[in-house]
């Protein structure tokens, strides 16, 4: 396990896990759901990474210049391809100082997702701020479609205030089909701050790239913002659970097919051979 620290935060890293947060602290508190000891699952982690994708692609299945590509489950306890293939592997360690740690995952297209490429997450701590860097490099010479993001374990699900914008929904769960965005309906928007009053796994799109999570009883605001890519965010808060996620994605569920089909603004991204894309999500904690 990596700990990185300085006055206000404290973060430990999980190498052999994905590269996953295994605990998140400011002043001692609790940002995320700490990880107990004997877990071996990245859903169990603090924070796991998403990447070359977020979320699922329907039928393992989706065509990319008119080629049909496909892609092994990553996940025995769900049917289609989700979230990746660096969320479960064993990151190597590249770069370390007290407050700044890289780490890298080299795939072959052979498993999983069928292109070859290396990942690389950087995780920093700059006083109140913890800076997660998410880089895919791509080392052919055609390009090939890619995704990322973070899904964060937050603490409090019963009393903590959120706030995000969002100008539509590409997916709630109890959506019968979802192929196309819809207007975030009234009651679910969280344009200004309000608890959680219902459970939700809905990915919302038109984000801003800021979003924040204040818990009274705790007197901690946490901001989050993402880069440009960053257009979609994901709520999740199964009913009954000692956490919610507030998840800044790049691209929305199924979107490499939803592309395909010409669905507009999914978020796909495509990295040029020999080229890599690099964004940063930022987790600012303050006092309040």
């Amino acid at each position: 396990m990596i700990t990185l620290s300085n006055d206000k935060l404290k973060i430990q890293i999980n190498p052999d896990l994905g590269a996953a947060l295994h605990q998140l602290t400011y002043h001692d508190i609790d940002i995320l759901r700490p990880t107990p000891n004997t877990t071996q699952t990245p859903q169990d982690q603090s924070l796991f990474l998403m990447l070359p994708y977020c979320s699922y692609i329907k039928g393992g299945r989706f065509n990319y210049f008119g080629i049909s590509r496909l892609v092994s489950t990553s996940d025995s306890q769900v049917q289609d391809p989700i979230h990746g293939d660096g969320w479960k592997a064993k990151w190597g360690i590249e770069a370390q100082t007290n407050n700044n740690a890289t780490l890298f995952y080299k795939h072959t297209k052979d498993n999983g997702f069928p292109f070859d490429y290396t990942a690389k997450v950087t995780y920093t701590l700059e006083d109140n701020q913890l800076k997660i860097t998410l880089s895919v490099h791509n080392p052919s010479g055609l390009p090939m479609p890619c995704g990322m993001g973070v899904h964060p374990y937050f603490m409090h699900p019963q009393t903590a205030q959120i706030s995000f914008t969002s100008s539509h929904i590409w997916h709630h769960k109890n959506d019968p089909i979802f192929d196309r965005p819809y207007p975030t309906p009234k009651e679910w928007d969280f344009a200004k701050e309000r608890m959680l009053s219902e459970d939700f796994d809905t990915a919302f799109g038109g984000w801003d790239g800021h979003a924040s999570i204040t818990y009274p009883d705790q007197k901690v605001k946490v901001s989050i913002d993402g880069e440009d890519i960053f257009h979609h965010i994901v709520l999740y808060s199964p009913k009954g659970a000692d956490f919610f996620c507030l998840e800044p994605v790049s691209n929305t569920p199924d979107a490499f097919n939803l592309a395909a089909y010409g669905v507009i603004g999914t978020g796909i991204q495509s990295i040029g051979g020999g080229q890599t894309l690099t964004k940063t999500i930022c987790f600012t904690c303050d006092t309040v």
